[in-house]
């Protein structure tokens, strides 16, 4: 696990900060929003999604 989290705010959606782990509740308490990295780098996870084989 990263020693850093990436967050976005609905008021400042161009202005991600990164911030300690360990504040993540801080932030969110005042409206942050940790972002969801995998799904906007299209990780390998999000990519295996896809039909394997040759069924029908």
């Amino acid at each position: 696990m990263s020693d850093t989290v990436t967050m976005t705010h609905p008021d400042l959606p161009d202005q991600p900060i990164t911030v300690p782990a360990a504040s993540t509740g801080h932030y969110q308490a005042s409206g942050w929003q940790v972002v969801d990295e995998a799904s906007e780098t299209g990780s390998a996870s999000t990519r295996r999604r896809t039909k394997k084989g040759t069924d029908g």
